[in-house]
């Protein structure tokens, strides 16, 4: 019983202690959640190498006789680095030069061979045309020359029915237009002939009206004459007794006037039809005659012809044999000389060919001792010198070692992780003894270098200077890992329950926990996917008594979620 009851004091002095504890306000740090991106930015080392190094290999062995350079030297491309003894390649050269001077001289001798057998062809070709036109002239001198003749009088012949059928259509032509012509005037002759007509009875007409007007007049006494005119006067256009006796008389003069001049025009008219219907006349006498004279030019045609035919058939058989066998033996002449100009040809070939051999040889000779003076291949700075006076040069061991700083290459190595966050042309920071300088990365490995189980990467700093030597260790800042569009809160204020991550959040004085799911993190900063939000009043400051569903205190209120850590904000 006393156990008991000793048990339910202490049971009960717990928790009135408990009871207390709960009731007192915690005092907390609060600020809340910011919406911005964060960053990690990761460290390497790397290796410094030139953007473009070259060893250059003596291609022979021979002595060194001289050399111009030391490590350290500036070159140009082109430079001369050292030579070699050639006396053994000069002399080969020497001996191209001569086998190519012979070969010329057996291609001109070549050349001139082939002239003489030119010379040769032409000379048989002008005496095998000459015993062709020879014993062409005697088979057939007097046959062609009557041929000739007769075949010059076919085609003037010819030529004489063309040019009468042109003047046929010539007159053709002519005809046409007189008897358009006449067609015209006809129509003119009949348009003048009624109008004259017509007139004639206006005339007439008028005649009688200025009679029965001159009748009229005359019967007036002056009395009258001077009523006319008082009449006249008072009209709107007045025309006094005179006045239109005098254009009686007038529009009578004029229709006269009108006739006489369209009879002279119909005369006229007339007589140039009589001149076309003469023309008419003569174009069909002459047609006529084109027809007659056409008719007599093709029977002389046809008997021009008949009379060629007759002499072309005239051929002598054996006479024309003889002529042929002739012709052929001028012929073996000539083909002989044409196969003197082939074989000279050929020679004139092989004679070039020979040339081209020899001028290959001088090529070879020429490269053979290019090979004895080292040059520069490109512009930079001596890295190493592994040749000196009076030693051997060899193909197995570089001479020099040339590199162009102007731009300079570091390499690293990074995880497959962070290779996927990398881009080509990203900017990082190279820091070689606390002098940092910009480079991008040019080249992503694809590959795991099988040394260092990582990928390599590389990066090309453009503006180095003399602190970046070849082979020399430098550190490699980069952008790696990066999220955005997240809520950034404080590392600190984050505690996990095995492996879930919550934080502490005040809620109208009491605290609340919050499952939330996180992303990346730095020394000071975490990101919050979810179970958060910027309205919500995280608590970042830590207490023993601190758990959910205590009252607390908020002392101070912070603005920055991410304190000194690399956040841009979004």
């Amino acid at each position: 019983m006393a156990a008991v009851c000793m048990g339910a004091l202490v049971s009960g002095c717990g928790q009135v202690e408990e009871e207390e504890t709960m009731s007192e306000l915690i005092p907390v740090q609060v600020q809340s959640p910011e919406a911005g991106s964060l960053t990690l930015k990761n460290e390497f080392v790397g290796t410094v190498s030139p953007e473009e190094a070259v060893y250059v290999i003596s291609m022979v062995s021979a002595e060194v006789l001289s050399t111009n350079v030391s490590v350290g030297d500036m070159v140009n491309a082109g430079d001369e680095l050292c030579k070699l003894d050639s006396e053994a390649a000069e002399l080969q050269l020497a001996s191209a030069q001569i086998q190519y001077e012979s070969a010329e001289a057996g291609v001109n001798a070549a050349q001139i061979g082939y002239e003489a057998a030119q010379s040769q062809y032409e000379m048989a070709q002008s005496q095998y045309e000459g015993t062709v036109a020879q014993l062409d002239a005697q088979m057939w001198g007097q046959k062609n020359l009557q041929i000739y003749q007769l075949q010059a009088q076919v085609d003037n012949i010819q030529a004489g029915i063309n040019d009468i059928y042109e003047q046929k259509k010539d007159l053709a032509d002519q005809k046409s237009d007189a008897q358009d012509e006449k067609a015209k005037l006809e129509k003119y002759l009949k348009e003048l002939s009624d109008t004259i007509s017509a007139l004639e009875k206006q005339m007439l007409q008028a005649q009688a009206d200025l009679n029965d007007a001159l009748a009229d007049m005359t019967a007036l006494d002056q009395q009258g004459v001077d009523a006319y005119n008082s009449q006249a006067a008072a009209e709107e256009n007045p025309v006094t007794y005179q006045e239109a006796k005098d254009a009686l008389q007038d529009n009578i003069t004029s229709a006269q006037g009108e006739v006489t001049a369209l009879q002279k025009k119909l005369t006229e008219t007339t007589a140039a039809l009589a001149q076309v219907e003469s023309a008419i006349a003569s174009i069909d006498s002459g047609e006529k005659q084109l027809d007659d004279a056409l008719e007599d030019a093709y029977r002389g045609l046809e008997q021009a012809q008949t009379i060629m035919n007759i002499t072309q058939e005239q051929i002598y058989g054996d006479t024309q044999k003889i002529v042929d066998a002739n012709k052929k033996t001028a012929a073996l002449s000539l083909d002989s000389a044409s196969l003197g100009i082939d074989s000279a040809e050929i020679s004139v070939n092989n004679a070039q060919i020979g040339v081209e051999g020899a001028k290959l040889a001088i090529d070879s000779a020429e490269y053979q001792l290019d090979m004895y003076t080292l040059k520069a291949p490109i512009s930079g700075v001596i890295e190493a010198v592994n040749v000196k006076e009076h030693d051997f040069a060899t193909p197995s061991t570089p001479a020099y070692i040339i590199s162009n700083k102007d731009t300079m290459t570091v390499t690293f190595y990074v995880s497959e992780g962070v290779r996927n966050t990398l881009t080509v042309g990203q900017q990082v920071s190279v820091d070689r003894n606390g002098k940092l300088f910009d480079a991008a990365i040019t080249e992503i490995g694809s590959m795991v270098d099988q040394t260092t189980g990582l990928f390599a990467i590389k990066a090309c700093v453009s503006a180095p200077d003399e602190s970046m030597l070849t082979g020399c260790s430098v550190k490699i800042t980069a952008d790696t890992y990066s999220q955005g569009n997240v809520l950034l809160i404080p590392y600190d204020a984050v505690y996990y329950d095995d492996s879930q991550p919550y934080v502490y959040v005040a809620v109208d004085g009491v605290v609340e926990r919050r499952d939330i799911e996180t992303g990346i993190f730095d020394e000071n900063t975490i990101t919050v996917m979810s179970g958060l939000t910027v309205e919500d009043q995280l608590i970042t400051s830590w207490s023993a008594n601190l758990r959910e569903g205590a009252l607390v205190s908020i002392q101070t209120t912070q603005n920055s979620a991410a304190g000194d850590a690399a956040v841009s904000e979004e």
